[in-house]
C-alpha cells in the first residue's frame, strides 16, 4: 500500500531537565522526510532551560507543542501527550534521543505494507554518546516479528523508548504507559503490546540511543525492583509461558544489570548479577556476549568511564543533525 503524504504521525516527548539535548532531538524530528507530523512536547516540572527551548522551536514550526505539568513521572508524561495528540499513529522518543531522517517513512511504510494485526513497527539502534558519536554500534539488532510476546519477555526486543511506531488503537487497548513505573515502563508497555498485536522491524540502524552518566536507567537497584515487578506482571498475565522462557529472562535481566553494576564501580554488586545470571543459564559463560563484560568490568576499575578514542580509530557520529527546515506542512 502507498503511503500517503498526510499520515499524521503524532511524536510523543516527556522531556525533563534536557536542556542540553532537547533542541537536537526535536531537529532530527522537524527534519524527518515525512513530514506530516504534530511534535507534542510535555515538559515535566524542569528546573533547567527545557521549556524555553521547546518553546523556541514551537515559534519557528508550529507542529510544535508545548505542554507544562508538575514532575507527574515519565510514564504520566507520556500518556498525557498520547492523550493531547491527533495522529492515528504514535511514535515516542525520549528527550535525548535522536533519529535519522527517513526513520519514520521507513515505518510507515512497512506499516502500510503490513496487515492490520500488526500494530507495532520497531527498528534498530545504536548508542551513541553526548557528541552523538558510536559507542555500541548494534545496542539492539533483534529481527523477529509477528507474535513477538516471548522473545519481548526474554530480551525487549525494542531495545529503548525511541525505536517503534505503533497505531493508537493498540495503545488504547491496553492503556497506555503504566503510571507507577518510573524505570522500565517501555519494556513493560511494549510486552503489552505484544499480548494484543503483532510487531514488524525495520532492520536498520535509524535511532541513536544516547548513553552518558546522567542517565535514569544506570541506577542499577531501582531498576532491579522495577524489573522485579515487571516480571511479576507477566508472570500473573501470562501464566502459560514455558519456565524456560522465565529463565531466560532471569539471564538477561542479570547480566544487563550486572552491566549497571559495573558502570556504577559496584563491583561486589556486579559479581552477584554475574552469579544469578550464570546460574540462570551455565552454558553462558563461554559466550561472547559474556566474555564482553570482562574488559568493560576492567576499564572501570582503573577509571576509564568513558572511551579514549585517540587510542583508535574514532567512531563516526550516527548521523549529522541538520539545522531546522524552514518549510513547513
Amino acid at each position: 500500500m502507498r503511503v500517503r503524504a498526510d499520515d499524521l504521525i503524532s511524536v510523543i516527548i516527556p522531556a525533563h531537565n534536557v536542556e542540553r539535548f532537547i533542541g537536537e532531538t526535536l531537529r532530527s524530528v522537524l527534519n524527518q522526510t515525512h513530514r506530516a507530523l504534530e511534535v507534542v512536547v510535555v515538559d515535566d516540572g524542569s528546573s533547567d532551560g527545557t521549556a524555553a527551548v521547546v518553546a523556541s522551536v514551537a515559534e519557528r514550526d508550529p507542529r510544535v507543542r508545548l505542554i507544562r505539568t508538575h514532575n507527574v513521572g515519565v510514564s504520566a508524561a507520556r500518556n498525557l501527550a498520547i492523550a493531547e495528540s491527533r495522529g492515528e499513529f504514535i511514535a515516542p522518543l525520549d528527550a535525548d534521543d535522536i533519529w535519522r531522517q527517513d526513520k519514520l517513512a521507513r515505518q510507515l511504510a512497512v506499516m502500510h505494507a503490513s496487515g492490520p494485526e500488526v500494530g507495532v513497527v520497531y527498528c534498530w539502534s545504536a548508542g551513541i554518546d553526548e557528541r552523538n558519536r558510536v559507542i555500541l554500534p548494534a545496542w539492539n539488532n533483534s529481527a523477529v516479528a509477528g507474535n513477538v510476546l516471548r522473545d519481548i519477555v526474554v530480551s525487549g526486543i525494542a531495545g529503548n523508548g525511541s525505536t517503534p511506531l505503533i497505531r493508537r488503537k493498540y495503545i488504547d487497548a491496553v492503556g497506555g504507559y503504566d503510571t507507577e513505573l518510573t524505570l522500565c515502563e517501555d519494556w513493560k508497555f511494549y510486552t503489552a503490546l505484544a499480548g494484543v498485536c503483532e510487531f514488524a522491524v525495520v532492520p536498520e540502524y535509524l535511532t541513536g540511543y544516547r548513553l552518558h552518566l546522567q542517565s535514569a536507567s544506570l541506577n542499577v537497584r531501582p531498576m532491579e525492583k522495577a524489573i522485579e515487578g515487571v516480571t511479576e506482571w507477566i508472570v500473573r498475565t501470562w501464566p502459560w509461558l514455558p519456565q524456560s522462557v522465565l529463565v531466560d529472562r532471569s539471564y538477561t535481566v542479570n547480566a544487563y544489570l550486572a552491566v549497571l553494576a559495573i558502570r556504577q564501580r559496584n563491583f561486589l554488586l556486579a559479581l552477584r548479577y554475574l552469579a544469578l545470571a550464570l546460574r540462570a543459564r551455565p552454558g553462558k559463560l563461554r559466550t561472547l556476549s559474556y566474555l564482553q563484560l570482562y574488559p568493560l568490568w576492567l576499564a572501570h576499575a582503573v577509571g576509564l568511564r568513558t572511551f579514549r578514542w585517540q587510542f583508535w580509530k574514532e567512531p563516526a557520529l550516527f548521523c549529522e543533525v541538520p539545522p531546522a527546515r524552514d518549510d513547513e506542512s
